[in-house]
């Protein structure tokens, strides 16, 4: 039998591997291919490549604007590619977002060559999953006001590659995106970050109210072509479940990683196995616990804040009210708590998710 404390282990296990998961990233493209729709031995819907050299050994599988599309995401250090393949004619996003859910969990997605409708597409069903609370993150081109936190909406017209293609339509500069952001690391903010098969872009008019209108762009910065600021889509917020914090692709990321490893070691090592009282909770609790600290340890967490997680006393108590429990309104917490229940686990957290300096306001006065 698993025995509670087991779980700590798995927890500390998870917060040191951390960095090294969000650096190495799952890239998703979709792509529309026909090259080898009439060989049934070679028809494909979804592949996986751990790098090059495995995705160029199959180039035979697809056109070579999508073979250079591949190469670009991979110009970037990921764990691994993911194509999703659809019909040139006839295949629809839709499709392959179905497809894609059927092998893949998490990671960035983003379609090779896609139009209006497909990214229109590709941001109706990130924001559907934001709500189901899956962690996949998307890279769409000029998507109409998609205002989510795991959409990054990139925006520059053109861009001018440094190899033979030249200067190309923004679109075609997603699978690079892709790559980039797939790749990008919880210690670090994609803002200023130099993209080396560039050589200049189109900026927009105003960049300042473009990202203020939650709009991902490139800059020209004398010879080097750089991302203007690490945000994603997200304008709207409540203060509460949409902070101003959270219009950054680097919180974002490690609220995602946070969210999976707390939810896969509960459905993996909790769910169903053990009786739901406080005597469990605490244990679990601690060894959430425990792995904030050690991620506080390598600063993803604010190690001067408290990163704490307890039982939500105040949820907890309007449950039981709501079943007619009118005694539970007067109980105090440690009441509450005591009193798991049913067969939910009411939980609350309480972190500080370390931002990357990007601004600097420094005033010298003079004798």
């Amino acid at each position: 039998m698993i025995k509670l404390p087991s779980i700590e282990v798995i927890f500390k296990q998870k917060a040191t591997s951390l960095i090294k998961r969000s650096a190495r990233g799952i890239a998703i493209l979709i792509v529309k291919d026909d090259t080898v729709k009439d060989d049934p031995d070679k028809s494909f819907s979804y592949k996986e490549y751990k790098n090059i050299t495995a995705a160029e050994a199959e180039k035979d599988n697809y056109t070579a604007e999508n073979m250079q599309y591949i190469r670009d995401v991979f110009g970037f250090t990921l764990n691994k590619v993911c194509i999703v393949r659809i019909d040139a004619v006839g295949g629809t996003v839709a499709d392959a977002l179905v497809t894609l859910e059927r092998n893949i969990k998490t990671g960035w997605v983003t379609i090779a060559g896609g139009t209006p409708e497909d990214f229109t597409t590709l941001s109706s069903w990130a924001k559907t999953k934001e709500t189901e609370r899956k962690s996949y993150k998307s890279v769409c081109y000029k998507a109409t006001a998609p205002d989510c936190k795991h959409i990054v909406n990139f925006y520059n017209d053109k861009v001018i590659f440094a190899d033979k293609r030249g200067e190309v339509t923004g679109e075609k500069y997603c699978p690079s995106l892709l790559g980039i952001l797939a790749s990008s690391n919880v210690m670090k903010s994609v803002t200023n970050f130099h993209c080396a098969n560039l050589v200049r872009v189109l900026e927009v008019v105003d960049s300042e109210k473009a990202v203020g209108e939650g709009k991902f762009v490139l800059l020209n910065d004398v010879d080097k072509v750089r991302i203007a600021l690490g945000n994603n889509s997200m304008t709207t917020t409540d203060g509460l479940n949409a902070t101003e914090d959270m219009k950054f692709i680097d919180i974002v990321e490690v609220m995602d990683l946070i969210n999976d490893d707390i939810s896969d070691v509960f459905k993996n090592e909790y769910l169903g196995k053990y009786k739901n009282i406080y005597n469990n909770q605490v244990l679990f609790i601690s060894a959430i616990n425990t792995y904030f600290k050690e991620l506080a340890r390598d600063y993803i967490l604010d190690p001067n804040y408290t990163n704490k997680a307890d039982v939500d006393a105040d949820t907890q108590r309007l449950a039981w009210v709501g079943t007619g429990k009118a005694e539970a309104e007067d109980w105090d917490d440690q009441t509450v708590k005591n009193n798991a229940f049913k067969r939910t686990v009411y939980l609350l957290g309480d972190i500080k998710i370390s931002g990357a300096m990007e601004n600097l306001k420094f005033v010298v006065n003079l004798a």
